[in-house]
């Protein structure tokens, strides 16, 4: 009677240690298996970078390097828009922002305005938001054209400028983005011509499973280089400003991209 008892709670106990290293096992594969469906994801993480997300990457109170402003007068200048078809404009107000390194950015204000202390309103919005810009972004630049408007703005990489709508950049301003605007045509002036078609770039998004933006993946070709690199500028310029889900899912996701940016933003500040 005592030998059975002691081989019954012998089998009881290999019994129940089998079932916990089946159970173990399961459970690990499970655990592996979230994990992967966490962090391998080919699902673009936003719809775009800018306007779908409530992420403020670049904040009013970060330092800029902007330090004064000089009305130069008005004359006649290229003032390509979405809202009309001339091209030229024949009273256009110009403005020179000048920053720390002695960049000037002229700051062109469509005749629409009316006079010159309306044009300055909407070029006062700016000259904080360029001068939050990495020096080497700023550096590229040639001019800013600001028309009257509620259109989306957009950059002419090969002119080095980019151009904004006034009644846009309320809207930007009142949703802490014209910040973040002012950075994303920046990238298509400083950096599309360098590197969209670079055989690097290109390299890296086929390594990619992914991309950030249903925006980048829309146009790969356009605009993947500045939607992805607001993500990295910030992770590099700001540590931790983005949440750590979201620093993770770049670095898991879009590896190749992410070392791709750093290598361009690190060594510049």
């Amino acid at each position: 009677m005592k030998i059975k008892s002691i081989l019954g709670v012998f089998i009881v106990v290999l019994a129940f240690s089998c079932k916990q290293k089946v159970e173990n096992k399961k459970n690990s594969s499970s655990s592996e298996t979230k994990y992967v469906e966490k962090t391998e994801n080919t699902t673009p993480l936003f719809r775009n970078s800018i306007v779908s997300t409530d992420i403020d990457f670049i904040t009013s109170t970060d330092p800029d390097a902007f330090l004064n402003l000089i009305y130069v007068g008005q004359d006649t200048k290229e003032m390509p828009g979405a809202e009309n078809d001339e091209l030229f404009d024949e009273n256009t107000y110009i403005f020179k922002a000048t920053f720390k390194n002695n960049k000037k950015v002229e700051i062109w204000a469509h005749s629409d305005f009316g006079s010159k202390a309306a044009a300055k309103i909407y070029v006062d919005k700016l000259t904080d938001k360029l001068g939050k810009l990495p020096n080497f972004m700023r550096e590229a630049l040639h001019h800013v054209v600001i028309h009257k408007g509620d259109s989306t703005a957009f950059a002419e990489d090969a002119g080095k400028f980019f151009v904004l709508y006034s009644d846009n950049m309320d809207t930007r301003i009142s949703n802490n983005d014209l910040e973040e605007t002012v950075f994303h045509e920046s990238i298509h002036v400083a950096l599309d011509l360098l590197y969209a078609k670079s055989k690097g770039w290109k390299t890296a998004q086929t390594q990619d499973k992914t991309y950030i933006t249903a925006y980048a993946e829309s146009k790969p070709k356009q605009e993947d280089l500045a939607e992805t690199a607001i993500f990295v500028y910030t992770m590099e310029k700001y540590p931790g400003r983005l949440s750590s889900d979201i620093e993770t899912w770049v670095k898991t996701n879009v590896p190749h991209r992410y070392a791709f940016l750093k290598a361009i933003f690190t060594p510049k500040e």
